[in-house]
């Protein structure tokens, strides 16, 4: 090969590995910079920057690591090896983020080969550098700290990584309780819990935040199914009004989504590795070594060094120990500081820094000197879930134009560049969703907390102070078989006292189907009905109508059993059959499009093809709820789809109930049975003959609310575990706050007079 090929290669090679080296670095403060975001945001542009970064970075440290361990060129002597320490740095990741997805917290085979091979490969690029070339000077010394630097921080992320996965947190809590079964100790108490007592308005999410950390082991608990120890729930129900002065939900609800903000950082940050005794050493200890190291370097000749690489070693430094120094910083000031040294009451730390008020004057500096947490109106803003739900209207989606499915030309755009669950969590998230107003709020919490008290109360006085004597009385007896008890055993009770209140049924999807149709139907029908007094009733059942179908058409793994999307689809499918074959009508041409669909389906359900000569009746067939019964007449809907043709019914009884002086009489058959398990508080209201009340549609809508708010409790409390979790890294979910907002009040319990 001629000379200048060799050159050309040689060249070419070493280009190679500073672009890479470049690509990563670049990737790591992308990483930074992005992966807060998730907290809030499921799908967008800075998320789909943060994925790529995430992907990209990771193969380019590892390709890169292999390319400085096989082939290094002349003029890569002195900078090799430290190259190789800061791509092993970055493989690391940033303290911000660790895993993208929750699926990353399981270390597959595949993935420690990975993380094997790229500390071989900074390892033989050190070797080689320094015993096969016989490197010295002080080049060595740098590249020596540097590459012990990144591999306890590479240790550090795998331990991470496996203290978040969630089989190893079960295992972790349970071991846990065993030993100090054994030992005879109490678990950890509830004196050193922050009160509540001093929350003011301009602190109420920072003193929420302290009070989460001080509960954290309820949410995270329920996320690994081990439920609080039974004997520790009358010491919660003692020190409730301690820690929440204030009656309702409101306290409650605040401290649920900083709780739900602490299990991000558990599952998705190595937060679990940082505030820990090694956590804290390495970094007070990482801004010494890469500022010594910055120095060296800087003392050091660089004669034959090319003036490019002396550039990137020089950004890698800087950058690194700036890095590091905010890493710093951000441990100091943590919440999850301060509950460590709430912890360790006897430390000299804790005296140090918590009594005299030092820490919250240091967390206050350094979060004033922080201009992104400063426009996020606080230090613990960015916490809080960002209160916007999706939105997905299935009459509306039928009837809307074929040739403007998407609502604006970047949504188009998005739709031709990924999958079709992509677009719609972008179309019906992102753009169409909508924030949850102050009232709208205020009247879904005050109904859950509502169906809380129904659940969980809490006995008058008189009356625990007879149960705490009889508990004394038979506290011997009853030790024995709490121990043969396991605690998931009171967590199982628990759920079923709360399905028995709300009368759950495990028929979900066709349960949300039916009542999303008949109130949308409903709702269309008695507009003139509607005064601007029930303009908040009818906003929040809107609003819950399309987000429990939104979770059904985008999100089906939000939703209790099987991940199914074919009941949704068959419904659409035979809305579309409906729709475009009177779309060109004369009817259709005047009112809405909606209103036009629901008259042709209330036609169609009117449509009795039993008594129809020129029909054959074997067109009925065996659907999810009538395989055990065949009804009476069989309507032209009901042959294309019996949850259309369910919803229809539900919707005419609503109207006749309203307009109607008498008593409803349901359909024939089984309907008033089976309408009765689905929707046991709308059927409570349909058997009350209120004739000429004024309050009548009031009340109507009043029991429609109460059915939709059912259904989501009994969404959040079914969910299974791992969709929770995931959904914690894709901007939160209203059914995980509500879920942890069921499990406190089961154990708290809830006053009767407060609401």
């Amino acid at each position: 090969m001629p000379g200048w090929m060799i050159r050309s290669v040689f060249l070419l090679n070493s280009w190679v590995i500073r672009t890479l080296v470049l690509f990563s670095f670049t990737a790591h403060l992308v990483l930074v910079v992005l992966a807060g975001f998730r907290r809030r945001e499921a799908i967008g542009v800075r998320v789909t920057i943060l994925w790529a970064a995430n992907q990209l970075g990771r193969s380019a440290a590892t390709y890169a690591l292999s390319k400085l361990a096989l082939g290094s060129t002349p003029q890569e002597l002195q900078l090799v090896t430290l190259w190789g320490a800061f791509l092993l740095l970055h493989a690391a990741g940033p303290d911000n983020i660790t895993a993208y997805s929750l699926e990353d917290n399981i270390l597959s085979t595949r993935q420690k080969f990975e993380m094997f091979f790229q500390v071989t490969g900074a390892l033989y690029a050190m070797y080689k550098n320094i015993v096969v070339r016989s490197g010295t000077g002080t080049m060595v010394w740098v590249s020596s700290f540097m590459f012990i630097l990144g591999i306890v921080k590479y240790w550090e992320r795998a331990k991470a990584v496996q203290l978040a996965n969630l089989k190893n947190m079960r295992s972790s809590i349970k071991k846990k309780k065993e030993e100090e079964e054994k030992i005879s100790r109490r678990r950890r108490s509830l004196r050193y819990v922050w009160r509540a007592s001093s929350w003011l308005e301009q602190d109420c999410e920072e003193e929420a935040l302290l009070v989460a950390h001080g509960l954290l082991d309820i949410t995270k608990g329920a996320f690994v199914d081990s439920s609080v120890d039974e004997h520790r729930i009358p010491e919660y129900v003692a020190k409730r009004r301690e820690i929440f002065p204030k009656s309702g939900w409101e306290m409650l609800y605040n401290v649920v989504d900083m709780e739900l903000s602490l299990m991000y950082d558990i599952l998705y940050t190595k937060a679990a590795m940082v505030h820990t005794w090694h956590g804290y050493a390495i970094r007070f200890i990482s801004p010494l070594i890469t500022t010594t190291a910055f120095l060296l370097f800087w003392f050091d000749s660089k004669q034959g060094q090319r003036m490019a690489d002396v550039l990137i070693t020089y950004v890698l430094l800087t950058s690194t120990v700036l890095l590091d120094i905010i890493w710093l910083l951000r441990a100091v000031v943590s919440t999850w500081t301060y509950s460590f040294l709430n912890d360790r009451p006897r430390l000299w730390f804790h005296h140090a820094l918590l009594c005299s008020g030092k820490w919250r004057f240091l967390r206050r500096l350094v979060f004033s000197l922080d201009l992104s947490q400063f426009l996020a109106e606080g230090p613990s803003s960015y916490r809080k879930w960002s209160g916007k739900i999706g939105q997905y209207n299935l009459l509306h989606e039928c009837t809307r134009d074929k040739h403007k499915r998407s609502s604006n030309y970047l949504s188009s755009l998005v739709k031709k560049v990924v999958s079709e669950d992509q677009w719609m969590e972008y179309e019906y998230h992102n753009l169409r969703g909508t924030h949850i107003s102050p009232g709208v709020k205020k009247k879904l919490f005050d109904c859950i907390w509502e169906f809380m008290r129904l659940a969980y109360p809490v006995e008058d006085g008189a009356e625990e102070k007879t149960k705490k004597e009889e508990d004394e009385k038979k506290k011997k007896e009853k030790k024995e078989e709490e121990k043969k008890k396991p605690d998931e055993h009171h967590h199982v009770e628990a759920v079923r006292k709360l399905e028995e209140v709300l009368d759950f049924l495990p028929e979900f999807q066709e349960s949300i189907l039916i009542l999303h149709i008949a109130t949308d139907i409903f709702l269309l029908y008695t507009k003139s009905e509607q005064s601007p007094s029930s303009k908040i009733d009818v906003e929040v059942i809107k609003a819950l109508s399309n987000y429990m179908m939104f979770l059904v058409a985008v999100r089906p793994g939000m939703l209790p059993g099987l991940k199914l999307r074919s009941l949704y689809e068959a419904t659409d499918d035979a809305l579309a059959k409906v729709w475009p074959k009177q779309e060109s009508s004369s009817r259709c041409k005047s009112g809405s499009r909606k209103k036009c669909l629901a008259d042709i389906l209330r036609d169609k359900e009117k449509h009795d093809i039993t008594s129809d000569t020129r029909e054959k009746p074997d067109k009925w067939r065996q659907g999810y709820r009538t395989k055990n019964w065949k009804p009476k007449y069989i309507t032209e809907l009901y042959t294309l789809s019996i949850v259309l043709s369910d919803g229809i019914k539900l919707a005419n009884i609503l109207l006749h109930w309203l307009r109607c002086s008498y008593g409803v009489k349901f359909p024939k058959s089984d309907y008033e049975s089976k309408f009765q398990q689905m929707f046991p508080k709308l059927t409570e209201i349909l058997k009350v003959e209120m004739y000429d009340d004024p309050c009548k549609f009031a009340k109507l809508l009043e029991h429609i609310f109460l059915e939709w708010v059912r259904l989501l409790i009994n969404a959040s409390v079914k969910c299974t575990r791992d969709s929770q979790a995931k959904q914690l890294s894709r901007g939160g979910e209203l059914t995980t706050i509500v879920w942890i907002l069921v499990e406190h009040a089961g154990i708290f319990h809830v006053d009767r007079h407060q609401r």
